[in-house]
């Protein structure tokens, strides 16, 4: 009976706040235990809900997952633009987005060591919302790039790359910096912002800028 109430009430008034809250409590247990070692008990404890209203909403742990990245998504997205439309040079502005996007996904999962078994998850069962994570830093990537450009602060052809390559090989090169002993956050954001530089300075019109 109890159950029926709760679902009745998130499902007409607060549906996408329980949701949220659930996909926000099974990205704290993915990060601290994996993805096999987190079961639907233990999200629905996590998230405080019973088990029945977990089931209400999802079919099972694979759906909880692709909610986690989604939601994820959404709050990366916000920090990126925020980070874009915050004024400074184009080095400091490219690894204020590396960190908000990179930075804050490293974050989110470094609390355990389950980065590889939680990036082969993603792949296998969630192709699309990580297609969709990645896509918001290349779009905004290439408004920072294509900004830049036409205020004269950057050239894209001094790095002899296409604006496309560029962008990827940038996200491969965040992606390369978590590799080897796990680094801190604050290591990996260090990582980061040395990263920024190295690309802003093959963009520079006077080889002068530092992130």
């Amino acid at each position: 009976m109890s159950d029926r109430s709760e679902s009745s009430i998130t499902s007409g008034e607060d549906g996408k706040g329980r949701i949220e809250q659930i996909a926000e409590a099974a990205l704290r247990l993915f990060a601290r235990y994996g993805y096999k070692r987190t079961s639907m008990d233990d999200i629905a404890r996590e998230a405080g809900v019973a088990r029945a209203t977990l089931y209400l909403h999802f079919k099972g742990k694979d759906d909880v997952f692709r909610a986690m990245l989604a939601g994820l998504g959404a709050q990366v997205e916000t920090r990126c633009r925020e980070a874009l439309a915050t004024p400074g040079p184009f080095a400091e502005r490219l690894a204020a987005l590396m960190a908000a996007h990179h930075g804050t996904a490293f974050s989110a999962f470094s609390a355990g060591e389950h980065l590889g078994e939680l990036k082969a998850v993603m792949i296998s069962i969630a192709g699309a919302e990580l297609a969709a994570f990645e896509a918001i830093f290349i779009d905004l990537a290439r408004q920072l790039f294509d900004g830049a450009a036409a205020q004269g602060e950057i050239s894209i052809e001094r790095s002899g790359l296409r604006l496309d390559t560029l962008i990827a090989t940038i996200m491969r090169a965040a992606a390369g910096a978590k590799y080897g002993e796990l680094p801190s956050c604050e290591d990996y954001l260090l990582r980061l912002r040395e990263i920024a530089s190295v690309f802003a300075a093959a963009v520079s019109r006077d080889g002068a800028l530092r992130a």
